[in-house]
């Protein structure tokens, strides 16, 4: 690790300062943040960015030792000896100023200034001999003259914000030279809260300790980061000196938090709590009508939990379940807080709490701690019970083989018909999905229901089958099954829930995602009377209703529905499987809108998540797709290759993300011929089973490709079958393309466009500026040509066959700089005095990009540049 972290994030801080320090009217700045913000690296920068600029700069550190003698943090700055009869102050002010003109005099830990230098500094701001810049720590007591610097004389005040989320990513990046996964860096800022000085200790101790390890170019925290002996000092010191009943009371709130008031002041004196408020170590917070106690910082709960003894832990946890089951434990969380107490104190002997802990841990898609709760009920005679929820939590987290050892362990053993079903049910999930053995699966599904009477738990076992079969592209046959099930209306509660998942995620593949969204809502209404009983269904829906958006052109919606199912999961869990089709549906989106190297970047990280070959294929697929459309030939080889490998029938529905890979890496591989064949057999596989979503896609990708005259009768017909606004544009594209349809084909770039669909809009464009030419109007060929590369300007280096044929004007570099510019709002003269041009050289400018790209003025300009797309800066 770089033994200077670099200067990251702060942007606005810095361009603040630096404003500030460069007005002559500004007496100087006091930056004022908590131990460990970063004040002093941001006011060292600033100061460097000065001296760079001629600005001359002295520099003084106060400290506890030096306030104790006369001028003690100027001490080093000045002679050994003051002049007979000269005024102090004056002396030492000009002796420090020197025969410069209004220096910077950079004072770091202003707080603890020594009387004498704190005169000083009330005598250079009021005499204006220098600028002052500050650095102070909040919440500590200010010599007077310090704080009258501020108060009478005008010094600016600014208050240093925690570090960002995003800050923390661009340090640890350039800290460890490679990017570092996103649910890593949300973790480390979560417990820093953005404290740079915890961040660095936090992050060092997990190197050395091998928490954070680098995994395919990114680094990942593949466990809790420890509390390294550096960083335990900080906090400790942080803490300071405590008294028993103190250190006693923060014990059992790092252990069981947050907790209760009324339960906390049964275990403590409350004076004691009351110090620890006041000190700053404990927050208490209302929530309705209970009042919690917690700790101030993250890190001071990791600090003392790894100090407190073993013995004594084990005796507070025991304490602390005793507390909360005297009480009644009334509330939901708190059985799983009485379940885990009672295991981490080794005092758990009935299954029965740790099954129910199990249950509601899992219902939250805490799959750590339910697992860990599921092993101990399994282990201390939970029998079937919990060996079918633990087998769901192990399943869903990709443990296949410990979920196969769970379940067969109780297997033999005698259970009623509900348990016998939901056994076979879940084995046979495991056994299909996981292990990949789909004929066994069937087996035991078959034998259950040979051997069940009750019609409620026959039908929980067919819905377990469409489950199965929906994925092996039977998408009709389940969802009719399905929806039949639910009109009877006679199924469990399990049962229901499951129907409600297949068609809602089964329709949009049908083309019916009008249907998929009443199913998905329909579901949710009544989401409290099943959701405790088939947890997992939840995240079914939500696989659901991306496809509906997604198949329809919504990204926005999209996006927003794999966002609340990231939330669901919450920010550690382990449920691999859905952390990395989150993941890779994230970067879908962002490829269906030419954001192609941020598409990459997040679909990287996907694959970086350890689990099962045939499950990360689906996201190496998707990688492979965007390194291809990147350029990387070699690259898209190989992953495409990798996720072949992984290919199997029982997630075909899945893996038609392997599909898209295989056209797209021959298409921009120089085969195009053999990408139309592949999308042919693609779109023909598909229309067997009548997947409309599917074929709409392996159709309009041979559009792309440029074999519209093909495709052009049945994209149209199966338009007309789909729902949604983006497959009536994928007909019109077929039409106008195979047509030569230049204006046509100019209609549907704008709808691509309107979609935010850039990479699409560039190719339609460039098809139009061909068709344009092909037919005599060069002219408008070329202004097509130069929309077209606009577009792919956008889309983050992307390449495909239709941008490959792309002939005629572009915009030069600097074209290109003053358009973004004036996109932007920027004022002609504005640009001239940023680029150092005339005005008329920007208008000139200006005039040659409207007539490159065909626009009017500013207004179309920004929109066809999508100035409102964040910027990309590589990977």
């Amino acid at each position: 690790m770089s033994t200077r972290w670099p200067f990251a994030g702060r942007i606005e801080e810095t361009d603040r300062l630096l404003a500030l320090m460069n007005d002559p009217a500004t007496c100087g700045v006091a930056i004022f943040g908590p131990a460990g913000a970063g004040k002093s690296r941001l006011a060292l920068e600033v100061v460097t960015s000065l001296r760079s600029r001629g600005r001359t700069a002295v520099h003084a550190i106060a400290s506890m030792a030096a306030r104790e003698l006369p001028f003690g943090a100027l001490a080093h700055l000045l002679p050994a000896a003051l002049p007979q009869g000269a005024n102090p102050l004056k002396w030492i002010s000009d002796t420090l100023v020197g025969t410069e003109r209004r220096p910077l005099m950079l004072v770091d830990d202003a707080h603890l200034l020594d009387s004498g230098s704190a005169a000083v500094l009330h005598h250079m701001a009021q005499d204006a001999a220098a600028q002052l810049l500050l650095t102070l720590r909040s919440g500590e007591p200010v010599p007077e003259a310090v704080v009258t610097l501020w108060k009478d004389l005008g010094l600016a005040r600014m208050e240093l914000a925690p570090l960002s989320l995003p800050d923390v990513g661009r340090i640890l990046a350039g800290v460890l030279g490679d990017p570092v996964e996103s649910q890593s860096v949300a973790r480390l800022h979560r417990l820093t809260e953005g404290n740079a000085l915890f961040l660095r200790e936090l992050v060092a101790g997990a190197l050395d300790l091998g928490a954070l390890v680098r995994v395919q170019g990114l680094w990942r925290l593949e466990s809790a980061p420890p509390v390294a002996p550096p960083l335990a000092e900080l906090v400790a010191a942080r803490i300071g000196t405590l008294e028993a009943a103190e250190e006693e009371a923060l014990e059992y709130i790092a252990l069981g938090e947050p907790l209760g008031a009324q339960l906390l002041a049964g275990l403590v004196p409350a004076a004691a709590v009351e110090s620890l408020e006041a000190k700053d170590l404990v927050r208490v917070l209302v929530d309705g009508r209970r009042t919690l106690v917690r700790l101030a910082h993250p890190l001071y709960g990791e600090a003392i939990r790894a100090r407190c003894p073993l013995l004594r832990t084990r005796r507070r946890y025991r304490q602390l379940a005793e507390a909360l089951e005297a009480t009644g434990a009334r509330r939901r969380d708190d059985v799983v807080r009485t379940a885990m107490w009672r295991l981490a104190s080794g005092t758990a002997k009935d299954p029965g709490p740790l099954l129910s802990g199990c249950r509601i841990a899992w219902a939250a898609h805490d799959a750590t701690l339910a697992a860990r709760l599921g092993w101990a009920a399994l282990n201390a005679g939970g029998g079937a019970e919990a060996a079918i929820t633990l087998s769901d939590v192990l399943s869903f987290s990709e443990s296949f083989a410990d979920s196969e050892a769970a379940l067969t362990s109780v297997w033999e053993e005698p259970c009623d018909p509900r348990l016998r079903a939901q056994l076979a049910m879940q084995r046979a999930w495991n056994l299909n999905f996981g292990l990949r053995r789909p004929a066994e699966a069937d087996a035991v599904l078959d034998d259950a229901e040979a051997r069940l009477e009750d019609p409620a738990l026959r039908m929980m076992v067919q819905a377990m089958r469409l489950n199965l079969r929906i994925l092996r592209g039977e998408v009709h046959q389940c969802a009719e099954a399905a929806e039949r099930m639910l009109a009877e209306g006679t199924g469990s509660v399990v049962g229901t829930a499951m129907a409600l998942g297949i068609t809602t995620y089964g329709l949009p593949y049908a083309g019916r995602c009008a249907d998929a969204r009443r199913m998905f809502d329909r579901a949710r209404a009544v989401e409290e009377s099943w959701h405790d009983a088939a947890p997992t269904e939840v995240l079914k829906l939500v696989a659901g209703r991306y496809l509906a958006d997604l198949f329809t052109g919504d990204l926005a919606a999209a996006e927003q529905v794999v966002e609340h199912g990231q939330e669901l999961l919450g920010e550690d869990s382990e449920v691999r499987l859905f952390r990395r089709m989150f993941l890779q549906w994230h970067g879908e989106i962002a490829r269906m809108r030419g954001r192609v190297g941020e598409a990459a970047r997040i679909t990287r990280e996907a694959t970086t998540l350890a689990g099962a070959g045939h499950f990360t294929a689906l996201a190496v697929a998707e990688l492979a797709h965007c390194t291809a459309l990147l350029g990387d030939q070699s690259r898209a080889r190989a992953l495409l290759a990798e996720a072949e490998r992984n290919r199997t029938d029982v997630l075909y529905l899945l893996q038609t993300s392997i599909d898209s890979a295989q056209r797209w890496v021959a298409a921009t591989g120089g085969q195009v011929p053999r990408a139309v064949e592949l999308a042919l057999a693609h779109a023909a596989r598909a229309r067997t089973q009548e997947l409309y979503g599917i074929e709409l896609v392996a159709l309009h990708d041979a559009v792309r490709f440029g074999a519209a005259a093909k495709v052009e009768a049945r994209l149209s017909e199966v338009a007309r079958r789909h729902d949604g606004r983006l497959s009536a544009i994928y007909a019109a594209h077929g039409v106008a393309a195979a047509a030569g349809d230049a204006e046509g084909l100019e209609r549907v770039a704008a709808s691509f466009t309107g979609l935010g669909m850039l990479l699409h809009a560039a190719e339609a464009c460039a098809q139009a500026s061909a068709a344009h030419r092909a037919r005599g109007r060069p002219q408008q060929g070329r202004v097509t040509a130069a929309r077209a590369a606009a577009y792919a300007a956008s889309c983050q280096g992307a390449r495909s066959p239709a941008l490959a044929r792309l002939a005629g004007p572009v915009l030069t570099p600097r074209e290109r700089e003053i358009a973004g510019l004036a996109a932007s709002g920027l004022a002609s003269k504005d640009i001239a005095a940023s680029l150092v041009l005339s005005i008329r050289t920007v208008d000139n400018h200006l005039q040659s990009v409207y007539g490159k790209l065909g626009v009017n003025g500013r207004t179309e300009l920004a929109a066809l540049l999508d100035v409102d797309s964040p910027p990309w800066d590589g990977d």
